[in-house]
C-alpha cells in the first residue's frame, strides 16, 4: 500500500463559545495550549466560505505531541450558519469522536458529571480477555460524553491483564 498521509495531524472544531471548550479540553482533560492566535481578513475568510471574518484560534496537544492536536477555532462573522447537534443519548450515523487515552478515568468522569457534561455511555469497564494486533489484553474503563458542541468525546482508561 502506498502511504500517502501522515497520522492525523489535528482536528478542528469551529466552536460556538471557545472559553466553554477550552474549560474541557485544556482544564479537564489536561490539554495544553500549544498556540493562541487570533487571525482575520478575506484570505483567512475565504478558506472557510466567508467573505470576511475573524478567528480565534488555539491548538491544543497531549504530552508536547506534535501530531493529533484539537484546534479549537470560534468565527467572529455575521454569515456563519449555526448548526444543531443530534439529539443526545443516541449514537447517529456520521457523528464524529474524538478518542484519547488517560491512566485517571476515574477522576475525570468525576468531574464531567460535577460540571454537568451529557454522557452517550457513562463509565463502562469490561475486559478484553486476549491480546490483538491493535488493543491488549486487559480491563478498558471507556466513557462516551458530548463536549459544549456536541461533539462527542470517548475517554479509553487501560489496566493490564494480570498474569
Amino acid at each position: 500500500m502506498i502511504e500517502r498521509t501522515s497520522p492525523v495531524k489535528r482536528t478542528t472544531i469551529f466552536c460556538r463559545d471557545i472559553e466553554k471548550s477550552l474549560n474541557l479540553y485544556r482544564d479537564i482533560l489536561g490539554f495544553s495550549v500549544a498556540e493562541d492566535k487570533t487571525v482575520a481578513g478575506p484570505a483567512m475568510a475565504k478558506m472557510i466560505g466567508l467573505t470576511d471574518c475573524s478567528m480565534h484560534i488555539c491548538h491544543l496537544r497531549a504530552h508536547n505531541s506534535e501530531d493529533g492536536l484539537i484546534g479549537l477555532y470560534e468565527i467572529t462573522a455575521d454569515d456563519v450558519s449555526e448548526t444543531s447537534p443530534p439529539p443526545p443519548g443516541v449514537i447517529h450515523r456520521g457523528q464524529v469522536a474524538i478518542v484519547v487515552n488517560t491512566d485517571q478515568p476515574e477522576a475525570i468522569a468525576a468531574e464531567l458529571e460535577e460540571k454537568g457534561y451529557p454522557f452517550l455511555t457513562p463509565p463502562t469497564k469490561y475486559v478484553k480477555e486476549e491480546n490483538s494486533e491493535y488493543m491488549k489484553a486487559g480491563t478498558y474503563t471507556e466513557m462516551i460524553f458530548y463536549d459544549p458542541d456536541g461533539v462527542l468525546v470517548s475517554i479509553l482508561g487501560y489496566e493490564p491483564k494480570l498474569s
